[in-house]
């Protein structure tokens, strides 16, 4: 039998996470399986040329030109919303895009499809699928990014975010009229998109949106680094802004002159940005830093409230302070919030100075240190070190099943 082709699909989010979270699942399978990838976005393809997959562009997710200078215009309640928003209410997107996904998958012989944000790539691999093709649907993420396919709806995620524009029936009429030219079965559901023989919600059980609907054994460990020993007498703020951060005239002056060691990783920033931070004393990586350099060195980290940087810090009891740029980011910080471990500010309450004040207030708090330090411990006790990594099984499990290996 030859060896199944795997293709890595992303749709939508312009971090570096999403790609590293494709990497890790192609790492998992079974070795000498040919990869291509298809990305909206290439910033990070080498996290992925580097393993051996052939990168080429995938159609883009993105929010309209209108929608971006006047949020109103876009619903926010639900992860529906959002998807709306980023396209999948606009039929000049769905239909060519399906039609993408579709010949790319039967032009490659595509037998394994892996999916990071990239809901139109799973329409159409569920289409094919349920006309005989010979595909396993993998769908990786966090757990707000994979939601429960069996969900008669999505839920609103969030108190104060309640605006919905598009009605879920007029999306789901939109994606069947775009596969009934390919004799694509409709989908009964928007959530039912995400329909996998796979899914794979990798957080921490206290970060799902969607807790009350699935069941916590069915969440993965992140996968993110994490040292031997927790955080102990570092005095710096390591700082990770990964995307347009910066491009905020608040958070660049902010950062300028927080009067604390800082070090920073930012890939994202200009050789404008980056000069201006290092005349004013940061340190800054050209490379990511390996978590034991991190835990080392920091008293706390600053981010976006981004779930594998957040996760990351949790696991080396670091005291976290955000700046989300989005609602996921948003609904992450928020929950982390919950447990003590990190403090934000919203898009609407965002200053130099309220900035700067916080992180200090952050930087000199013992009970924030201690119950950073206190939490890792449970997590750590709850997901030990040496703690086997059931992925690789359960997709090897997933391709036998199907017929693949």
């Amino acid at each position: 039998m030859p060896a199944p082709k795997v293709l890595l699909a992303n749709e939508a989010g312009i971090g570096r996470g999403h790609v590293v979270k494709l990497r890790a699942v192609a790492q998992a399978l079974p070795p000498g399986l040919p990869l291509l990838a298809a990305l909206a976005r290439r910033k990070h393809a080498d996290e992925l040329t580097r393993i051996g997959a052939r990168v080429i562009a995938a159609p883009m997710m993105t929010y309209t030109h209108e929608a971006m200078a006047n949020p109103q215009l876009e619903g926010n309640a639900t992860w529906g919303d959002y998807l709306a928003a980023m396209g999948l209410a606009r039929a000049d997107h769905v239909t060519p895009a399906i039609e993408f996904w579709k010949r790319l998958i039967v032009a490659e012989d595509i037998s394994v499809l892996i999916t990071d944000y990239a809901p139109l790539a799973q329409a159409a691999a569920l289409g094919l699928q349920a006309q005989g093709w010979q595909i396993a649907i993998i769908n990786a993420g966090t757990g707000y990014g994979v939601p429960p396919a069996d969900l008669p709806h999505f839920p609103q995620l969030l108190p104060d975010y309640s605006r919905s524009v598009h009605a879920e029936a007029d999306i789901v009429a939109l994606i069947n009229a775009a596969g009934a030219p390919f004799g694509f079965p409709e989908l009964p559901t928007f959530p039912a998109i995400y329909r996998a023989d796979l899914p794979v919600p990798s957080t921490l059980p206290f970060l799902d949106p969607y807790r009350r609907w699935r069941d916590p054994a069915e969440l993965l460990f992140p996968r993110v680094d994490r040292a031997p020993d927790l955080a102990g007498t570092g005095d710096e703020v390591f700082v990770y802004f990964s995307t347009s951060e910066l491009q905020d005239p608040e958070v660049m002056a902010a950062l300028e002159a927080l009067p604390l060691p800082r070090r920073g990783f930012l890939p994202g920033a200009t050789d404008d940005q980056r000069a201006r931070l290092a005349a004013s004393g940061m340190m800054l990586s050209e490379t990511p830093l390996h978590v034991t350099e991190i835990t080392a060195r920091s008293r706390m980290v600053l981010h976006s409230s981004q779930h594998g940087t957040l996760c990351m810090a949790a696991m080396a009891g670091l005291p976290q302070m955000g700046l989300p740029q989005h609602l996921e980011h948003d609904f992450h910080g928020r929950r982390a919030g919950q447990q003590g471990i990190l403090d934000q500010l919203n898009f609407r309450t965002r200053s130099r100075d309220a900035i700067i004040d916080m992180a200090q207030t952050i930087y000199h708090s013992a009970p924030m240190r201690a119950r950073a330090i206190e939490f890792a411990r449970e997590l750590r006790a709850a997901h030990p070190l040496d703690a086997p990594d059931p992925l690789a099984q359960m997709l090897a499990d997933t391709l036998g099943r199907v017929g693949l290996i």
